[in-house]
C-alpha cells in the first residue's frame, strides 16, 4: 500500500477517539479514519456491526484526494 495502515490492537486510537463501545457488537465496532499528514481527519466512519464498513471504492477516493 502506498500508504501507512494502522493497527489497533491496544485500542489506543480507538481510545483517543472515543469511540463507544456497545452491548449488541460485543466490543467490536468497525471503525475506519483517514488522517492526513497534518493530523486532520479527512474521512471517518463507524459502524455498530462488523458489516458495516465503507467500500474500497469510498475509501480509495478519499485517498486520491490527499497529497
Amino acid at each position: 500500500m502506498p500508504y501507512a495502515i494502522l493497527s489497533d490492537s491496544d485500542h489506543a486510537v480507538f481510545d483517543a477517539y472515543d469511540v463507544a463501545s456497545r452491548a449488541m457488537s460485543l466490543g467490536q465496532r468497525p471503525a475506519l479514519f483517514v488522517i492526513d499528514r497534518a493530523g486532520i481527519v479527512r474521512f471517518d466512519t463507524v459502524g455498530t456491526q462488523q458489516w458495516q464498513i465503507p467500500t474500497n471504492e469510498q475509501v480509495l477516493t478519499v485517498l486520491s484526494t490527499l497529497s
